[in-house]
Order: structure tokens, then sequence, then C-alpha cells
């Protein structure tokens, strides 16, 4: 059957003037190989993901991949030495963040050292922990909340699922956002191209695209720094950092810039993608979902985000976090029984994914467990450049999509609109309904 084509991304009345670059862009532009980002996708769902990776684990651990300059390590042990390793297997989208911010890196493309540790400071002094349930759980509530009220029928990705994380962005982050979908478009543009190879090279299929939603939303950005220091921000974190300018000689705006791009761009692709396959695994699997509505009736966020979290891990938002071998070279597990030498330069994809389903480590992991330990989930990576922004991620996901499943008779719509549609690996369409 033919898949149904994707809507235009955002109506032309909510966009800026026809002659502006930033509000002309099209998403769609990445979504050149359909046939085989369907194929991808049908192969990174379970169980046949599972199958493909146990296998995998069992019998060809540590594979390479000649032809493409790469590694992928599937066992847990494996997977967690290579992320706990920074010095030797360092991060490759430092050059790519630089290029996008235009000066500066972010702590997400840094080795650990004085300029990361400085970086991670200023953002821990910004993103407060306890802003969580001061601002972040009752901003997202009510943003979904709003969404939700008086529809009885409404497409979740689109309308819910990328709206509320963007206009978290203008809520709590501080910057002002004209039009939320375009906006979570720059996003996902931005993300592909640093998070989705094992290389930094800046010369591949997406950077043009990567580059005009760069430039259009630092544009954002400088206009709200400039709104911020008159006293117009419409949020938390950017006030914040502009106090913290008048102590801190280092933040200066480009450096400023730097935080609020990576922060974004690790904030609103992550979780519309974390987010809509939580919802796709559980209006698929009705076990799932009687025990995430269970807990979203009863008002209890924390055993909702553990029914969220275990769905996730069925359809985690990534196969794995890439990395670089040193110069150095490597002995990956070196006084084992399999060490293999990787060579410098060669680029490793670190499977948590299929670290989640590892039975050596993880208990009955074929079994849908809200009580599951938090330490055998690597949703939010592992090591120095664990998600620093995990809490809030969790937070947001879990308001935005407690409302729709404390909804009755919630279901998939008939026909093509009930069928996930998808730019690239990104959820996009799908519309669901439910009782009054």
């Amino acid at each position: 059957m033919e898949e149904p084509e994707i809507a235009a991304p955002s109506a032309p009345a909510t966009r800026a003037q026809a002659d502006d670059p930033c509000a002309g862009f099209n998403i769609k532009a990445m979504d050149t190989h359909r046939v085989v980002h369907a194929a991808f996708n049908w192969l990174s769902d379970y169980p046949q993901r599972e199958y493909l990776m146990g296998f995998f684990r069992r019998f060809w651990p540590i594979l390479r991949i000649p032809f493409a300059h790469l590694v992928i390590v599937f066992r847990d042990e494996d997977v967690r030495e290579v992320l706990t390793h920074d010095q030797e297997f360092p991060v490759p989208w430092g050059g790519k963040m630089i290029e996008l911010s235009g000066k500066k890196n972010f702590v997400l493309g840094m080795k650990e050292g004085p300029e990361y540790r400085r970086n991670y400071e200023q953002l821990a002094k910004a993103f407060r922990r306890e802003d969580v349930s001061q601002y972040v759980v009752p901003l997202a509530a009510k943003a979904a909340a709003d969404i939700l009220r008086g529809k009885l029928r409404i497409d979740a990705m689109r309308d819910l699922l990328w709206a509320v994380p963007a206009q978290l962005c203008e809520d709590y982050y501080g910057i002002e956002i004209p039009d939320k979908v375009l906006f979570a478009e720059w996003t996902i543009a931005m993300s592909s191209y640093l998070f989705g190879s094992a290389s930094d090279k800046v010369a591949t299929s997406g950077q043009p695209l990567a580059l005009a939603a760069a430039d259009c939303f630092l544009r954002l950005i400088r206009g709200a720094i400039e709104k911020a220091r008159q006293g117009h921000s419409p949020g938390i974190v950017l006030p914040r950092l502009i106090e913290m300018q008048k102590s801190d000689p280092e933040l200066k705006d480009d450096v400023l810039e730097a935080h609020l791009l990576g922060m974004v761009t690790g904030f609103v692709p992550t979780n519309l993608l974390a987010s809509g396959n939580m919802l796709w695994t559980l209006l698929r699997r009705k076990d799932f979902m009687q025990a995430a509505q269970t807990a979203a009736v009863a008002g209890d966020d924390d055993l909702l985000w553990r029914c969220l979290r275990e769905a996730l891990r069925f359809k985690n938002f990534s196969l794995g976090p890439f990395r670089m071998c040193g110069p150095g070279g490597y002995k990956l597990t070196a006084g084992r029984r399999r060490p293999k030498s990787l060579k410098a330069g060669i680029g490793i994809l670190a499977s948590t994914q299929s670290a989640m389903f590892d039975s050596r480590r993880v208990t009955k992991p074929k079994q849908f467990d809200s009580q599951r330990a938090a330490e055998d989930y690597l949703e939010f990576g592992y090591g120095q450049h664990w998600c620093i922004g995990a809490f809030i991620a969790a937070a947001q996901i879990t308001q935005t999509l407690k409302p729709l499943l404390q909804k009755q008779g919630l279901r998939r719509a008939q026909g093509a609109a009930g069928k996930l549609q998808t730019i690239t690996v990104f959820p996009a369409h799908l519309t669901v309904e439910f009782d009054a």
C-alpha cells in the first residue's frame, strides 16, 4: 500500500513573510530516502530489532563494518566500557557544534577538561534541579492540557508531542517562538546533522539544511537575549544567564548562544522522538497501555514515568550514541576472553538499545516491568556525557502524555490517519481519538 503523504509541516498563515528564508524552511528535504528510512524504522522496532541484536550479542558482539569505517558494540559490559572511557572514545560532533553555533562548542561535544567543567557549571546554575518541580512540571502540564481541551481527536505527534517541548522552550528557556512547529523543525535538522553519524566531517548531505536551521535559530536567540536584557523575557533560564553574565566574565554572548543552541537541540528532537515512540508502543500493546493509563489516572507521576520509560526500552529513540576511537587506539574488553583491538579514528556505535536487552545483566529483558531497576536503563546515555537535561526531559514527557493517557477509550484513528508517519526516524503524524 502506498504510504500516506505527509502534510505540509506548518500552515502558511502562521509563518513569517513569504520572502523570509526561515519561514520557507522545509524539513521534508531531509527525507530524501523514504524507502531506506522506512526499512530502518521497521528493523529498529521490537521484536525484529531484538531478533537481530540478540543474534549479534551472542555470536558477533563487536561487529566491524569496514566499508562504513564503523564498529558496533552490542553487549552491556562493552557498551558501558566505551561510554565510561571518554578520553579514549571522545564524542565525534564537536566540530559540527562549533560550525552550527558559529564560534563555540557545547558540553556534549567537549572532552573532559577545564572548558568542559566551566561550561557544565554554568549550565547547572542556569538549569537547576529544583526547576523540575517548580517550573517544568506545571508549565508542561498546562501546555498539554490547553492543547487537548475540548478535543476528541488529535494528531498526537504534530499537535501535542512536537508542540509541548517547543512551548517549554518559550515558557522555561525564555526564547519567544512565533511558530512552535517551525521551531521544532529547525531543531530536528540540527539534531540529525549533529548526532546522526560517527563522523565529525562537516560535508554531509544534511549540512545545508542544518546550517540554515542554525542561522534561523541563532537569529531567534539573539533577539531573545536583547529582550531579556530589557526585562521582557517570557521564561526563566535566559534571564538567569543574563544575570550570571554580570559576575562571570567567561559567559560571553557567544557562549550563551552555544548553551541555548546545544540545550534546545538536545531537548526538543529527543523528547518528541522519545515520547512519540512511547505512545506508538503503548498504542500497540494493550498490557503496556493498561499499566500506563492506570498510573496516569491515579496521578502517580513516578509510576507513570516508569511505565513510559519501560515502553521506550522496547522502541528507543536511537540505537545508541556514536563515539570515535582516540589517537592511541584501544583494546576493548582487555583482560577478558575476547579482547578486540580498535584502530585510531574508527567510529563506534555503542548500542545502548542492545545493552538494555542483554540478559547477562538485565533480568527478564523481554518482559515489561515498571519496577525495573534504574541502572538497567541507558536511554539517557552513560558516563561523562549522560544527558544533562534528563530530569527536565522526564518531567516534560510525563506531563505531556499524562492528560492524553487519562482519556477514556484512547485509540488510534481508523485508516491512514491512525498509522504512524515519520520524517526519517522522527514521528511526524499519528491521529488518535478518545471518548468525551
